[in-house]
């Protein structure tokens, strides 16, 4: 199963950005990725691991009950 990296807007809206095979090497994007951007409160990305993009958005998406992300931090 792949790591799917997406960025999440202030409004918990996520955007599929890109996939990789490997932890170390989707981390080290997500890191680059939340570098560039971090004067941006705004937007946050994140990786999940799971068998699918949808899959992947359905984890990373709050539930009615908490509006907590579940993701890497």
């Amino acid at each position: 199963m792949p790591f799917y990296i997406f960025k999440v807007s202030a409004d918990n809206s996520l955007e599929y950005l890109d996939e990789e095979e490997k932890y170390k090497s989707a981390k080290e994007k997500v890191n680059k990725l939340r570098a560039a951007h971090a004067l941006s409160d705004d937007i946050s990305y994140r990786m999940v691991f799971a068998n699918s993009v949808g899959q992947g958005e359905q984890l990373l998406s709050p539930t009615e009950s908490s509006e907590q992300i579940i993701g890497d931090d």
